[in-house]
């Protein structure tokens, strides 16, 4: 019997004290606009109850390194299993992590490599041999019948200290001779009459003649008894029969150069990791760089030492170092793992090593992810990367019985790769786990098995469950606002004058980087211009390591050979998902520049003007007008012995951020602390009177960022959120075509604008955007969302695959000419939808 999840009277954030009920053993997906309260259900309330009896379960010595989470506003809930969250938000890796370490797959490579490499000698290149118990059996199973064998362990080093001592322990032990520059010797000789040195000297361990079976089983025994008394070097004093001759063979345990005598210890996973001395090149210390962007000349950027660089394995034809295999992207690696040839020893448990990197490589290329390598910094990686190789992770892990929560885990994807994510997480759900995923994707959304509706809008507007249900329950319910969309109640805007005249062109000519070679890009200028094609296709690498430096440069550069048309260009402004300021004052109303034309008026009102303040007083970045107790944060850190620190709100402002004397100015009843706190769509009417402001506020307003506070800290606001106000703060900056000189006309550069959001967002957006071109502006925008692809004037479609199967423009023009494209990755998703009133 499956037993749901249930919720009672939840209230983290702004939920409405809500109840639901979600089903188990499916997958669910949560719909709603941005900060509708999606997140505070699914992290804030799940995740962190199901961590908090997680650490409460642990034993008492153990729990005590851990922070046990506060537990979530709600009455009760019942039916939790242990959760996974993978987030979009990715952990500040270091350059030296690299995408193997994420996914665990260096770990399964530094096993096999320790296990069955083949070390050679880093200078000679010469293959390093060594012998085990029974290849050392099996050459003596070779000798004639009848030949006499001395079993020698050396142990010169073990007399170095007391010599006499340590051979009457072996005398006691039974040992009677030792050898001692190659001649055999009593013990008891040696210690009544002591030599002045024990350089060559060797335990005789047994004397046997070879007779088969039985003096090898014999021969076995003593041989593990050598073992123990030296276990890297065994000699044997071979006499022939025929010939009466002598001859001593030395078997070396460990890997062993016998033309230069080099000997390197036994191979382990630390030889294979650039994190441990044992392994990382000792020039750069397994960073690969000795600067920021020279490489380490001893290593030449493998991070490994010339010793671990020096093991291989042979796969087919071809001799695989580490740092070799690292470089091939997960395409070329699935069909090689199975090739590896186990030794019989070793079959057994190197089986389950193969198997599982096979799977990880099944799962990393079912997600899309097969164009990157293992040796891929974890620092360049997207979110949407991140997210999916920890999700192929917990693919290949085969857990069941667990609750995954996914936040937006088709960011970056295109359509073609969402089917096969769709695909991963059913087959998460299919062995008896619960995925439950924040989604705006209507591919995902369509095929879930559970939908649950929250807003009706953002911030105080949400936090109520609207509807749930089937996706077609959801469809049919005049209460959804995402069933409005997939009915198709609601429709996309179609650009009025889509297809327009194309009358000036930039041309950027002999773009090479990357998997990108001699390409020919083509952007018609004052039009609305979609990138399109599969994740790692080119199109991030296109414009920005091609187009813009070519525009900014206009000379001919490393990637780029000439550029033309760009002369009515005056500037790029690229829009990217990064945090509107890295201080943590940094807020809406400063990255706006709302914030300056806000205490330019408290520094005119009459109060300002009797004490004598000026502008600077109503800024918490220096001393006068702001709180010096928590020097105009709002807050102060409580460092606490043992725990991670907390953040409280100041004392003695109160968290308002100013100081007494400043928030006694007030305008319309507010000071400006009382003013930063309202949100976006009240502050409109406060301003209506001042043109500039009531503008600012308009855009941000009408790109559904109404629900916003003015002095929300920029650390808390999703990718999303930052790139909205980005876009209002320069929709707010423009003026009217007619007032434009022809050379005034700016290209802005999108990255993913789409990124969680809601279907009316995306209305929205489109709508801001179109206001941008009908300016004479051109936008282009990197995109993989059908909606707004669906609206744009013109687009030029990457591909066809991804990696080395990408690099080119597949198709390019009108949506007219582009559907129906039997070659184009992203025509068969397109739709053109019904025209704007």
């Amino acid at each position: 019997m499956k037993i749901p999840i249930t919720i009672e009277g939840a209230r983290e954030h702004n939920l409405k004290d809500i109840n639901i009920v979600i089903p188990t053993d499916s997958l669910v997906v949560i719909s709603g606009p941005s900060g509708s309260g999606k997140s505070s259900l699914a992290f804030d309330t799940l995740y962190a109850e199901s961590q908090r009896r997680f650490i409460d379960c642990l034993p008492l010595n153990t729990r005590k390194h851990f922070q046990l989470p506060n537990k979530p506003d709600a009455d009760r809930i019942t039916g939790l299993s242990p959760a996974i969250c993978i987030e979009q938000k990715a952990p500040s890796f270091s350059s030296r992590t690299q995408l193997g370490s994420i996914t665990g797959i260096l770990d399964y490579l530094r096993i096999l490599y320790s296990t069955i490499g083949i070390p050679h000698d880093p200078i000679t290149g010469k293959p390093l041999t060594r012998y085990s118990s029974d290849q050392i059996i099996q050459e003596i199973e070779g000798l004639n019948e009848g030949t006499r064998l001395t079993l020698i362990a050396p142990i010169s080093k073990l007399l170095q200290d007391s010599p006499l001592q340590t051979l009457q322990d072996f005398q006691r032990l039974g040992f009677l001779k030792i050898t001692l520059n190659h001649t055999i010797v009593d013990i008891e000789d040696i210690l009544l009459d002591p030599p002045t040195t024990f350089e060559q000297a060797g335990l005789v361990i047994d004397r046997i003649v070879h007779r088969g079976e039985q003096s090898l089983s014999r021969l076995a025994d003593s041989l593990e008894t050598a073992l123990k008394i030296s276990p890297d070097l065994i000699e044997i004093l071979i006499v022939h029969p025929e010939t009466r001759e002598e001859e001593q063979r030395s078997y070396h345990t460990l890997f062993h150069n016998p033309e230069t005598g080099l000997i390197i210890p036994n191979l382990s996973p630390k030889l294979f990791s650039y994190n441990s001395p044992q392994g990382y090149c000792p020039r750069c210390e397994g960073r690969g760089k000795i600067e920021v962007t020279e490489i380490c000349p001893e290593c030449h950027g493998e991070r490994l030492n010339p010793l671990s660089r020096a093991v291989s394995i042979k796969i087919g034809d071809t001799n695989y170092t580490l740092p070799q295999l690292l470089t091939l992207n997960f395409q070329e690696l699935a069909p090689i793992i199975s090739l590896i040839p186990l030794p019989s020893q070793h079959k057994e448990s190197l089986n389950i090593v193969i198997e599982d990197l096979g799977k990880r490589f099944y799962y990393l290329n079912l997600l899309g992810l097969g164009y990157l390598s293992p040796d891929r910094a974890g620092n360049t990686l997207s979110g949407g990367e991140l997210q999916r190789a920890r999700l192929a992770g917990q693919l290949g892990g085969g857990l069941s019985g667990v609750l995954y929560i996914l936040d937006e885990p088709t960011r970056g994807l295109h359509p073609e790769d969402t089917q096969k994510l769709l695909s991963a997480m059913q087959s998460l759900r299919d062995k008896g786990n619960t995925v439950l995923c924040i989604e705006h994707d209507d591919w995902i959304i369509k095929h879930a098995d559970h939908i649950i509706d929250i807003g009706p809008g953002s911030g105080p507007h949400g936090g109520h469950i609207l509807a749930q249900g089937t996706p077609e329950e959801i469809s049919n319910n005049e209460n959804s606002p995402t069933g409005a969309w997939l009915s198709g109640r609601n429709l996309m805007p179609f650009p009025p004058n889509q297809g327009d005249p194309i009358h000036h062109v930039l041309t950027l000519k002999g773009a090479t980087s990357h998997n990108i070679h001699n390409l020919e890009l083509k952007l018609p200028l004052g039009h609305f211009i979609g990138l399109a094609g599969p994740s790692g296709s080119g199109k991030s690498t296109l414009v920005q390591e091609c187009l813009i430096p070519a525009i900014k440069n206009q000379k001919q550069g490393k990637t780029w050979q000439s550029i033309s048309g760009n002369e009515t260009i005056d500037k790029v402004i690229l829009i990217d998902q990064s945090p509107i300021g890295n201080n943590p004052r940094s807020n809406p109303a400063s990255a706006t520049g709302l914030l300056s034309i806000i205490r330019q008026l408290y520094a005119q009102l009459p109060l300002s003007k009797q004490r004598g303040y000026k502008a600077d007083r109503f800024t918490t970045m220096s001393k006068g007008g702001r709180c010096e107790r928590c020097q105009g944060l709002g807050y102060m850190e409580l460092d606490l012995d043992f725990l991670s620190s907390n953040l409280v709100e100041c004392e003695a402002c109160h968290g308002k951020r100013y100081n007494r004397e400043t928030l006694e100015v007030t305008w319309k009843g507010k000071s400006i602390a009382d003013l930063l706190a309202l949100n976006i769509s009240e502050l409109k009417d406060f301003f209506r009177s001042i043109p500039k402001a009531h503008k600012i506020l308009s855009c941000l307003d009408d790109l559904g960022l109404g629900y916003l506070s003015l002095d929300r800290a920029a650390s808390s606001l999703s990718g999303g959120e930052s790139q909205r106000i980005k876009i209002a703060t320069e929709l707010s900056k423009q003026i009217h075509t007619k007032d434009r000189k022809a050379s005034q006309f700016h290209l802005f550069i999108l990255d993913e604008p789409t990124t969680g959001l809601h279907f009316n967002e995306i209305n929205l957006l489109i709508l801001a955007l179109l206001k941008l071109k009908r300016m004479g502006h051109t936008v282009l925008c990197i995109e993989h969302n059908i909606p707004l692809l669906s609206s744009v004037d013109y687009l030029i479609d990457m591909g066809p695959g991804a990696g080395s199967n990408g690099g080119k423009i597949v198709n390019e023009g009108t949506l007219g000419k582009i559907i129906g494209d039997s070659v184009s990755p992203t025509a068969k998703w397109l739709s053109l939808p019904i025209p704007l009133s």
